[in-house]
C-alpha cells in the first residue's frame, strides 16, 4: 500500500472535501485509494462516519495485463488546496478513472475547485491500463510520411468551441478549451514529444482568441488549413513560438485592430511553419529572430501592414521556400542583422509588395537566392542587395524576369521559323506538332 501523508478529510461537510495539502500537484488513484482506506481503519471505533471510496478494477487478463482501475468516491469530494496566486498552478490525477456519487447516490463532479489550482483528471480511454506496441509502430510508419518533423509521443485535442479544460484532452471527445490546457497536459503527461491536434467546428469555421505561446519544446500543432482560425480580440502577437523543434502547420492567422503586431514570431531553433496563411497583420506577417534553421515551407503572407517574412539579426541557415508573399506595406522578405548568417529562399511568388520583394541588407553574410523565384511588380525594386552584405549568391537560372521576356521570345521565333523559312533549310524538317509542342512549354 501507498499510503500519502499530506491528504486530509473533512468530516464536517456534505459532500465531505479529500485535500492534498500543497505544494503536492499530482495523486495517483492507487494512491487516494490506499490512503483513504487508512484514514478509515484509523478512525475509532465509535466514529458514524461512513467510507470514503470504492474502487474496481485491476484484474488479470493474461500477459501482465490488468483491468484499468476505477474509483468511486462516496458523498466526498477530491481538492488541491488553495495556492496564493496569482498564477494557477496545474494539478493532475492520473493511473485510471475517478468518479463521486453524492449521499443519495447521484453522479456529480469528483473535484472540488479551490482558488488558483486547475485540476485535471487524466481518465483512462480504455478498459486496460495498457497499449499494444504495435500502435507505436503504427504512429511512427504514418509520421515518416511527413519527411520532417516526425513524432511517436502522446496526442493530445484542443477544441476552443466544445472542449473543457476539465477533460483530460485525449480524444476528439474529450478535447481541451484552450490551448494552454493542452500544452500543459503535453508538457506534464507522457513522453516529451507530442502532438496536438486543434480541432475546426465541422462544416464551419472555428475561431480562437487565444494569444498562443508555444514555450514547450518538441510539441507539433497541426490544425485544418483556414477553418481554423487564430484572430485574437485585443492587441497582441496570436502566435509566438519560443520553444525549440516545434511544429505549426495548419492555420489562418490575423492580427486584432491598429497593432503594430506581428502574426507569428519566432525565437526558438528549428521551427516548422507550414501551410498557414497569414493575412492582414498590423506589423511583419512572419518575424524571425535569434533562430537557428527554421523553416517557412508553402505560407502565404498577404496584405500585411509591415514586411512579409522579417529574418532578424542572429537568425542563422533559415529557409523560405515555396511561399506566396504578396501586397504587404514593407519588403516581401527582408534579412538584416550583423549576425544573420546562411539563410535560404528557395522558389517563392513574390510579388505586388510596397517595399523590394527581397532585400538583404548590409553586414548579413551568406544569403542564397536560388531554384526558380518569381519576383515582380514590388513597388521599390525587385531584388535589393546592400553595398556591404557579404557574400550574396542569386541563382537565376530558371527564372524569368520581365525584362527578359521579349528577348526569349524574339529568340525562339528566330530559331524555330523566322531564320528558317527557305525550302530545304533545317527548320522545314521539322514537324507542325514538334513546333507547337516547344511553344506551348514556353506559356
Amino acid at each position: 500500500m501507498a499510503i500519502r501523508n499530506d491528504l486530509s478529510v473533512n468530516w464536517e461537510v456534505s459532500p465531505r472535501i479529500i485535500t492534498v495539502a500543497a505544494p503536492s500537484v499530482t495523486i495517483t488513484i492507487q494512491d487516494l485509494h490506499d490512503t483513504c482506506r487508512d484514514i478509515e481503519d484509523n478512525l475509532p471505533e465509535s466514529t458514524p462516519f461512513d467510507h470514503l471510496i470504492d474502487s474496481a478494477g485491476k484484474e488479470p487478463l493474461g500477459g501482465g495485463v490488468l483491468v484499468g482501475v476505477t474509483a468511486t468516491l462516496q458523498n466526498a469530494k477530491l481538492a488541491f488546496e488553495a495556492r496564493p496566486g496569482p498564477d494557477f498552478v496545474s494539478c493532475t490525477v492520473f493511473g485510471g478513472n475517478l468518479v463521486a456519487v453524492d449521499a443519495n447516490g447521484v453522479n456529480m463532479d469528483p473535484i472540488q475547485t479551490t482558488a488558483y489550482t486547475q485540476v485535471t483528471i487524466a481518465q483512462s480511454s480504455s478498459a486496460t491500463i495498457a497499449t499494444p506496441p504495435s500502435d507505436y509502430v503504427l504512429l511512427h510508419m504514418v509520421e515518416s510520411l511527413r519527411g520532417r518533423s516526425v513524432s511517436v509521443g502522446d496526442v493530445w485535442f484542443w477544441d476552443p468551441t466544445g472542449g473543457l479544460d476539465t477533460n483530460d484532452g485525449t480524444t476528439p471527445n474529450t478535447a481541451v478549451e484552450t490551448f494552454a490546457q493542452a500544452q500543459t497536459l503535453a508538457s506534464t503527461i507522457g513522453t516529451p514529444d507530442n502532438i496536438i491536434f486543434a480541432l475546426a467546428t465541422s462544416g464551419g469555421t472555428t475561431t480562437t482568441t487565444e494569444e498562443i505561446t508555444i514555450s514547450t519544446n518538441n510539441i507539433k500543432l497541426r490544425g485544418p488549413g483556414y477553418a481554423f482560425q487564430f484572430s485574437p480580440s485585443s492587441g497582441g502577437v496570436p502566435v509566438t513560438i519560443s520553444a525549440d523543434n516545434v511544429e505549426f502547420s495548419g492555420f489562418y492567422v490575423t492580427t486584432f485592430g491598429a497593432g503594430p503586431d506581428n502574426g507569428i514570431a519566432v525565437t526558438g531553433d528549428n521551427a516548422l511553419i507550414k501551410d498557414v496563411w497569414v493575412k492582414s497583420a498590423t506589423n511583419h506577417g512572419i518575424s524571425v529572430s535569434g533562430s537557428s534553421r527554421t523553416t517557412v515551407d508553402t505560407c502565404a503572407i498577404e496584405d500585411c501592414g509591415g514586411i512579409g517574412i522579417a529574418v532578424g539579426d542572429s537568425t542563422s541557415i533559415a529557409k523560405v521556400r515555396q511561399c506566396i508573399i504578396s501586397g504587404n506595406t514593407g519588403d516581401g522578405v527582408d534579412i538584416s542583422g550583423a549576425s544573420s548568417t546562411d539563410n535560404i529562399l528557395e522558389n517563392n511568388l513574390i510579388f505586388n509588395n510596397t517595399g523590394y520583394g527581397i532585400h538583404v541588407n548590409a553586414d548579413v553574410t551568406r544569403t542564397g537566392i536560388r531554384l526558380h523565384h518569381t519576383v515582380a511588380k514590388n513597388t521599390a525594386g525587385n531584388i535589393e542587395i546592400d553595398p556591404g552584405s557579404i557574400d550574396t549568391f542569386q541563382d537565376t537560372s530558371g527564372a524569368v524576369l520581365p525584362a527578359d521576356i521579349d528577348a526569349i521570345v524574339a529568340g525562339v521565333w528566330d530559331e524555330l521559323i523566322a531564320d528558317h523559312t527557305d525550302t530545304g533549310s533545317t527548320g522545314k524538317t521539322l514537324r507542325d506538332t514538334k513546333v507547337k509542342a516547344t511553344l506551348a512549354s514556353l506559356k
